[in-house]
């Protein structure tokens, strides 16, 4: 709190002085004055850790520029700043001036236009490279080509970890292209690289050239449209294989077919373990498909693979082809546009299950019906551990069934989640097939970890046995759960439980219902129950002490040990008397105090 209080009050100092609410002094400028008599006068200003300052003009200021420079570099505990403004000159001279004074870790520059202004943007390269503390630096801004020279010849002092350029106007500029290479391959400390600017070819021909002296071990890029640059397609393609100890990838942009062909002729040469790939643009392109596809199935160390965006028929064909000779363990399919195309649907399908060392699947795409009946066919012989399933079946009967039929034939498969909507056939064979194999005294599923979303539980049905040895059950809810709508599901063996928001959700989850209404609702899932966890619920303390009380003076937990309240939105003020425990059954309450976390926080 601290640190929000201090960022408004900062905010309410530009506020007042743009709105002249605050008179400026003989010079012109207060800003600065103000600010340092606010460091001294008031200590909490030096606890400080996160300033960003947003949108100030200050260019036509050179007094401000210069006080507000030296404030931050005086705010002994400043550790992430963010510039989103606009600075005379005097700004950056002085910061390069006081850099040994500063403690900053983080630095995003957004915005700012310095391309001509050189005095500037070489002043602002000292500041970065001086930072003993800098490890992340993000830049967004337009800048001089002296900014590019003077980090290529500092380089070697910097500290940063972190790098993420989104730079858009280098593409045309080689000389700075080539000086920006080189301060990225010199860095002896940079281990995780972002691009997603615009660059001349020779940026390329220049990392390739420095390419087995970099540290980097993961790399992003994004945007980039090189699909008409052949030369430069091919640089990076080798920039990436050469790097010797690059073990993460993620591709986002666009290349020309030969970055494709070269990536392949070096394949074997990677030490890359985890590749997302998002490619929008390859399902008109065979070539590049197939030759992506063997690149990914050739690389020896690849353990992880993401794939979204669109890729040619051949892509799949290719996959299944040499799908025996892959290492990945984890597959993450995101494909948005299979639905209509039953071929490449089934050579994934097929992909999937001849993958010997695959052990944690995710589908998040869309699929024809064809996939579905394929990878039933092969059920039994798959290894998988982990399956995560969203896709909206809810009109489609066919793949309904052959879905619940796959779950149940995966002799592996221990942690389930149910994530999109299905149609009453999964439930009703899921129903007839537990019953079945339980008549012949087998079990009908070997899940043990099930999660769902409160989406999916509101049309969920009783799915027979299916799930009985289920252990643990996790709900994630997206806004609002309903008692009624959580007792749909029942899991006779289910020791723990757990309701949290999910994480992708824009704002924290809450109980629709009267909280003391929740214990029932939990008695008709399972009786067993051991372990009971809310996380990341947006309750408060009244209901958080209304709902203990309800679970204490309920009759159903025999067994019922643990109640958990993880950032729920209780605080220091809750009551810690009802926490205690309870004579005849012991049940032990933790609380983590705190505001739910998640997307909106």
């Amino acid at each position: 709190m601290v640190n929000e209080d201090l960022q408004a009050t900062i905010h309410s100092l530009h506020h007042d002085l743009a709105s002249g609410a605050i008179l400026p002094n003989e010079s012109g400028d207060c800003l600065g004055v103000i600010m340092q008599d606010f460091l001294r006068s008031n200590p909490l200003f030096n606890s400080i850790e996160t300033l960003h300052n947003r949108r100030e003009n200050l260019s036509e200021r050179p007094s401000a520029s210069r006080d507000f420079a030296q404030f931050i570099c005086k705010m002994n505990h400043l550790k992430n700043l963010t510039l989103s403004g606009s600075y005379h000159d005097d700004f950056y001279t002085t910061l390069s001036s006081m850099t040994s004074t500063t403690k900053i870790e983080t630095l995003c520059d957004m915005y700012e236009n310095l391309n001509e202004r050189p005095s500037a943007s070489r002043d602002f390269a000292q500041f970065i490279c001086k930072m003993n503390h800098l490890k992340k630096l993000a830049l967004d801004g337009s800048y001089h080509d002296d900014f590019y020279t003077t980090l290529s010849s500092m380089t070697s002092t910097t500290k940063i970890e972190t790098l993420h350029d989104g730079c858009k106007n280098l593409n045309e500029r080689p000389s700075a292209s080539r000086d920006f290479a080189q301060f990225i391959c010199k860095m002896n400390h940079l281990k995780n690289l972002t691009l997603s600017g615009s660059y001349h070819d020779d940026f390329y021909s220049t990392s390739l050239s420095m390419a087995s002296t970099t540290q980097i071990e993961t790399l992003c890029d994004m945007y980039e449209n090189l699909k008409e640059r052949p030369s430069a397609s091919r640089d990076f393609a080798q920039f990436i294989c050469k790097m010797n100890h690059l073990k993460n990838l993620t591709l986002s942009g666009s290349y020309h077919d030969d970055f494709y062909s070269t990536s392949l002729s070096m394949a074997s040469t990677t030490k890359i373990e985890t590749l997302h790939g998002g490619f929008k643009n390859l399902n008109e392109r065979p070539s590049a498909s197939r030759d992506f596809a063997q690149f990914i199935c050739k690389m020896n160390h690849l353990k992880n693979l993401t794939l979204s965006g669109s890729y040619h028929d051949d892509f799949y064909s290719t996959s299944l082809s040499m799908a025996s000779t892959t290492q990945i363990e984890t597959l993450h399919g995101g494909f948005k546009n299979l639905n209509e195309r039953p071929s490449a649907s089934r050579d994934f399908a097929q992909f999937i299950c001849k993958m010997n060392h695959l052990k944690n699947l995710t589908l998040s795409g869309s699929y024809h019906d064809d996939f579905y009946s394929t990878s039933l066919s092969m059920a039994s012989t798959t290894q998988i551990e982990i399956l995560h399933h969203n896709d909206d079946l809810r009109e489609r009967p066919s793949a309904s069934r052959d879905l619940a039929l796959f779950i149940c034939k995966m002799n592996r498969l221990k942690n389930l989640t149910l994530n999109g909507s299905y149609h009453d056939d999964f439930f009703s064979t899921s129903s007839s097939v537990a019953s079945t194999v339980k008549d012949d005294c087998n079990t009908s599923s070997t899940v043990t970890d099930l999660t769902v979303t409160d989406r999916t539980l509101e049309g969920w049905q009783d799915c027979g046995s299916m799930f009985d040895i289920v252990e643990r059950i996790t709900i994630h809810v997206w806004c609002t759960i309903r008692c009624d709508v959580i007792q749909r599901i029942h899991l006779p063996a289910a020791t723990e439980l757990t309701i949290q928001t999910d994480k992708y959700a824009t704002q924290p989850a809450s109980l629709h219902d009267d909280p003391t209404s929740l214990p029932n609702a939990l008695c008709k899932v399972s009786p067993q129950l051991v372990m009971v966890t809310l996380r990341n619920i947006n309750i408060g303390n009244d209901q958080t002490e209304r709902m203990i009380q309800a679970f204490r003076s309920s009759d159903c937990f025999k067994h019922l040990r643990t109640l958990r309240f993880l950032r729920c939105g209780t605080d220091e003020s809750f009551d810690s008397s009802c926490i205690d425990s309870n004579g005849e059954h012991k049940i032990t309450v933790d609380i983590v105090h705190g505001k739910p976390l998640g997307k909106w926080s």
